[in-house]
């Protein structure tokens, strides 16, 4: 018999004291949240939800920027300066006269130059930042619906690890409660050592199944309140109550129209092909000519021949028409370039729409196939509880032996985790439907 000091008894109670503590402060930071609470926070909180919103913000202002090509340039110099006398040399540097005149002066320039015509230039780059601002809120929508599917596969996997760890614990006191009766069964000569030894060793293998669940179940709450930008101490509980799946009874065929018609990533491949486009008509519009209109004002004193000290104002007003001759020949190599690019958009966004239509056939699929082995799973683990039961009452009989009740524990464990596995990859798989179809 072991004799504990009354140190190491403190300790201990300490020890016991501090772990009821953090049990306790870790009931009363769990909190319940639903998917569409998670969906809210995410929205509202998510680093890279908040990057792509402010894309959307920067590709805005640029429309605006490239907008302001359309007003008219206007250039205001002034000036005031100290303007010295005259001075006359000859060839050889001899000063032969200084000429006095006046030394203060000022000048006034103003110039307004308002763009007539360039061959469209203007309106289609204004078009084409348009596009890219439709660019980058395809590229907003995906990011969402990507960010969307990852915390609902944490939620989902969240739940999926509490109700593991629900089932292990519950499985965990049934193999105690075995090991006692082995124990018993020992001690009154019935049972061999090997056998009380089989239930120890299954008693501790649950155990570390329970820690290695715990364990998940804190890293997985970790990544999901950073992805929903919560209070890392928050200890999330699923709330899968009013989740609602709808019985889809439409086909694969239906999912994929729907997904061509709205997932972002198709979308913002076909704005790439529109961009694309607009590029080449730009780089073809750099070949016309330029029309301006422009006008001035310049106002200048003194006059130094002869000097005097007076203003002289005078105003021109008039067209400018400009050509860069070397378009013709240069921007010719630009234009296969921009031809080559949008028939690399169009295969861009050929491959997107494979790679879709291959996310929603996976994804329906296996949420049928989900639907229809819950309904195996479930007769199964109805079946094993069942064989658990009767195993167990022959077992405290002494009517089978300690292998036959493990097999039906083991059996009975693993059916209730398959149900349960099953349950979730339900959900899991209509999500990834809803993610597919960009209905996230």
């Amino acid at each position: 018999m072991i004799v504990l000091s009354n140190a190491k008894k403190t300790y201990i109670l300490l020890l016991v004291i501090c772990w009821a503590g953090s049990m306790l402060a870790q009931e009363q930071n769990e909190q319940k949240v639903t998917i569409e609470e998670l969906a809210q926070k995410i929205e509202e909180n998510n680093i890279q939800l908040q990057l792509a919103s402010n894309n959307i913000l920067v590709a805005d202002a640029n429309i605006g920027e490239v907008k302001n090509n359309r007003l008219p340039d206007i250039n205001l110099n002034a000036q005031a300066f100290y303007l010295s006398d005259v001075q006359l040399f000859d060839t050889s540097l001899t000063s032969l006269e200084n000429i006095d005149i006046p030394n203060f002066g000022n000048q006034l320039n103003l110039n307004v130059t308002q763009l007539l015509y360039a061959g469209g230039r203007v309106n289609k780059a204004i078009d084409l930042a348009e596009l890219n601002k439709f660019f980058t809120e395809n590229q907003y929508l995906d990011v969402e619906q990507t960010i969307k599917l990852a915390a609902a596969e944490l939620y989902i996997n969240l739940y999926n690890l509490r109700n593991q760890k629900t089932i292990l614990v519950n499985n965990r006191d049934l193999a105690t409660e075995r090991t006692k009766t082995a124990q018993y069964f020992y001690n009154e000569n019935m049972i061999t050592k090997s056998e009380l030894l089989r239930a120890q060793v299954l008693e501790r293998g649950i155990e570390q199944s329970i820690l290695q669940v715990s364990n998940a179940i804190s890293i997985t709450n970790k990544n999901l309140t950073l992805l929903a930008g919560m209070d890392e101490e928050v200890s999330i509980i699923p709330d899968v109550e009013n989740l609602k799946l709808q019985n889809e009874t439409h086909d694969e065929l239906y999912f994929r129209a729907m997904a061509f018609d709205n997932n972002p990533l198709l979308l913002a491949s076909e704005n790439q092909i529109a961009i694309a486009e607009k590029s080449l008509e730009i780089t073809r519009a750099d070949r016309l000519p330029t029309l301006a209109g422009f006008a001035g004002y310049n106002a200048n004193r003194p006059q130094t021949s002869p000097p005097l000290d007076l203003f002289i104002n005078t105003y021109q007003i008039g067209l400018s028409l400009s050509y860069d001759l070397e378009t013709v020949y240069k921007n010719r190599r630009k234009e296969e370039v921009d031809k080559r690019l949008i028939d690399q958009s169009i295969l861009a966004k050929e491959a997107v729409r494979q790679e879709i239509e291959a996310q929603v056939n996976a994804a329906y699929k296996n949420y049928y196939q989900a639907i229809e082995q819950l309904e195996v799973s479930t007769l199964n683990e109805i079946a094993a509880a069942e064989n658990y039961r009767i195993t167990a009452l022959k077992y405290k009989n002494q009517l089978v032996t300690y292998i036959e009740i493990v097999d039906a524990a083991n059996l009975k464990l693993q059916a209730e985790l398959q149900l349960l596995n099953d349950k979730t990859n339900i959900v899991l798989n209509y999500v990834k439907l809803l993610r597919s179809t960009g209905q996230l």
